[in-house]
């Protein structure tokens, strides 16, 4: 990313010019008025109250927000400024001004050129007020305190007029200058923003010279409107900022984050070189925060989240929550993609440390899409849709930093449109179950089934596991759908016993709820209303799915062994846990991965891993699947090595119910069969 430069010297010298220029005016003012102006005399009691009201109410701005959240400073004091330019002295006003510029400048610590800038462009301001209002009037430009002539109103509100104009034009040069657009530009955004507030409080001058001519102490009671200008403008920005800003993390929200980037964009499209970085963050595995522990400490996360990524930015980068627990990121000048890369690479190690949400430590780690302009698109939305495709990929391996490619567009966009369709699936029931028979290898009869999900879509047809479980997992469908599978599956098993065949059912269960604390609660009531024993249910869960939150699942896993249903390791081989998984989990059947069965017959290798496993498995009183078996040879050799139970497509391909029925009746109709 780039760095912060010093101001261009042509900033410096717009500033010292105008310091310049506006200070020698003052001077001269305030020599040419010392001998007129009756320093100690009654008349100046309500100048010098003018004056007093105008160092107060400098002090004091009214912050107009603008579209993009940056704010105006307007102070009430142009009021008084105004009405005591008009009825002099005038070098009281520039005095008074100037005094509570330089006090004002000094509490907010800004830099001696720009406190000077300042206190040069209120005696200009000033002073040409005071000029406009000398042409219209007739009166002498120095002179004495005085009261308002009959008929100056008009000439009055002209000078509030200037007094605006001018002051905004020169603050207009010198933002023109900062950040290369056009002064005109600049002064008609700033008229358009800061029009009604001024407006209102520049009306009030005449009224305030009037009452000055009549009585000082008049003047303190032209604060009260004033005040409820204030009080008004007040509420309008906090308004304003509540619309622009996420109310839990105080981060901007998406339609800040998308004015921002636009002008970025823009920006971005003069600096040739320079790049414009999109990022989008998706919290792995947040619903199941808020789900097991609530959302108490899932907003404490978001929270914390927050506050990880505003500090992990440079100075200029912007971090917005987009809503959930989605956060988007914009760097608004790198110097290349590598940059962008970078930093988010080390945002998502930075969000990998443990969170203290709420007195609860909880892990979190983020999946991040990203786009750059103009490499990927020189829109806002062009931008966000793909940085949105890019951490889709991402988030099938979570924890990714994905950057957008064209490969990746097509096979994202199928995989958007299904996860719209997804919850709809899920009401309209569009998933339903196959069921593939396991065998007892040496008697060869039918002892359990396997339950298989499959989504009958509208448009795409059959879809398997591959398809739609990460996506289920990755929105929170997953936990209804997966009840929905388990009361169907021990509904058609419940239907077969009856009908006296004296089978078991394995259903599947994904990471995300071996991390639900309430899982056993619902399996146990499940079974209860089906009434087939627990012993006959085995849940399947895989060593990845052990490993991604081995504390949570071991718990979860011991509650289940409790109600007596049985634990099976599935796609043994080819996951990343140890023994120690096995000797603390204590499953009761290992799953020999089909990838290792299917290729048994042709390499030796993958012989021995399917012999080692059969001969641990029952080491440690385990018994045995195999999966994938598809010939005679493939069976008899398992059948000799050990295995307890086969299953494959020389046995029987995954079946409808009905078709399954059929099926442990001896009826062998190929029709009812689904295919591969």
């Amino acid at each position: 990313m780039r760095t912060t430069h010093d101001p261009p010297l042509s900033v410096q010298a717009y500033a010292c010019t105008v310091a310049a220029l506006g200070i020698v005016l003052a001077i001269a003012v305030v020599v040419a008025e010392a001998g007129q102006v009756p320093w100690l005399s009654a008349s100046m009691a309500a100048p010098y109250v003018l004056g007093a009201l105008l160092f107060a109410g400098e002090l004091r701005p009214l912050e107009v927000r603008r579209s993009d959240d940056e704010s105006d400073r307007i102070t009430v004091s142009s009021t008084f400024a105004v009405a005591l330019a008009v009825v002099g002295p005038l070098s009281l006003a520039l005095l008074a001004q100037g005094l509570a510029v330089v006090v004002d400048d000094v509490l907010r610590r800004r830099s001696l050129v720009k406190a000077a800038f300042n206190v040069g462009q209120y005696a200009i301001t000033l002073s040409v007020a005071r000029a406009v209002f000398c042409l219209c009037t007739g009166t002498r430009f120095v002179s004495p305190p005085t009261t308002l002539p009959p008929g100056a109103l008009l000439a009055t509100l002209l000078a509030a007029a200037t007094y605006f104009l001018v002051n905004n034009a020169l603050v207009a040069g010198i933002e023109a200058r900062e950040s290369g657009r056009r002064t005109l530009a600049i002064l008609a955004s700033d008229l358009r923003v800061q029009a009604m507030p001024s407006s209102i409080s520049l009306g009030l001058a005449p009224v305030t010279a009037v009452a000055a001519g009549y009585s000082p102490w008049m003047l303190p009671l032209l604060v009260l409107p004033l005040v409820g200008i204030q009080h008004s403008t007040w509420i309008a920005d906090r308004r304003h900022h509540e619309a622009l800003h996420d109310e839990l993390t105080g981060l901007p929200n998406r339609i800040l984050f998308h004015i921002w980037a636009q002008r970025a964009l823009a920006e971005g499209q003069q600096a040739h070189g320079h790049r414009v970085g999109v990022m989008l963050l998706d919290l792995d595995h947040f619903k199941e925060v808020n789900d097991t522990l609530g959302h108490h400490v899932g907003d404490g996360l978001l929270r914390q989240v927050a506050g990880r990524l505003t500090t992990g930015v440079p100075e200029g980068v912007v971090v917005a929550r987009l809503g959930g627990d989605e956060f988007a990121v914009l760097v608004p000048d790198a110097e290349s993609m590598r940059d962008v890369v970078r930093l988010a690479e080390s945002l998502s190690v930075r969000l990998q440390e443990p969170v203290l949400a709420d007195g609860v430590r909880v892990s979190v780690q983020a999946s991040v899409g990203l786009a750059v302009q103009p490499d990927h698109g020189d829109t806002v939305e062009t931008l966000l849709q793909r940085a949105e495709i890019a951490l889709y990929r991402a988030k099938e391996e979570p924890g990714q930093v994905q950057v957008y490619r064209s490969e990746i567009d097509q096979h994202t966009i199928r995989r958007l449109s299904l996860l719209g369709d997804l919850h709809g699936a899920v009401e309209n029931d569009e998933f339903e179950l196959v069921y593939q028979p396991q065998v007892d290898s040496t008697s060869g009869q039918v002892v359990a089934v396997e339950a298989l999900m499959r989504w009958r879509h509208p448009s795409h047809g059959t879809l398997f596991p591959d398809d739609f479980i990460p996506l289920a997992e990755n929105t929170g469908a997953i936990a209804p759908m997966s009840r929905a599978a388990m009361d169907k599956a021990l509904r058609v098993v419940a239907e077969l016993r009856r009908a006296g065949h004296d089978i078991a059912v394995a259903v599947n269960l994904s990471a995300r709820l071996l991390s639900d604390i309430v899982l056993p609660t619902w399996v146990e009531r499940m079974l209860a209303t089906s009434g087939v024993p627990a012993s006959c249910l085995t849940i399947e869960v895989t060593e990845s799915t052990i490993t991604a939150d081995p504390r949570r699942a071991m718990q979860v896993l011991q509650r289940l062994r409790a109600i007596g249903v049985r634990l099976s390791i599935d796609d043994f081989g080819i996951g990343y846990s140890s023994l120690a998984y096995l000797r603390r989990l204590r499953p009761d059947e290992l799953k020999v991965d089909k990838s290792f069965v299917l290729t048994m017959r042709e390499d030796d290798n993958s012989a021995v891993i399917v012999r080692s496993t059969i001969d641990l498995a029952h080491g440690l009183g385990l018994s045995v699947v195999a999966e994938g078996v598809e010939d005679q040879w493939t069976y008899d050799r398992l059948d000799t090595l050990g295995a307890d139970r086969i299953q494959g497509y020389h046995i029987a391909r995954p079946m409808t119910p009905v078709a399954l029925a059929r099926w442990m009746n001896g009826e062998r109709i190929p029709t009812i069969i689904l295919p591969r």
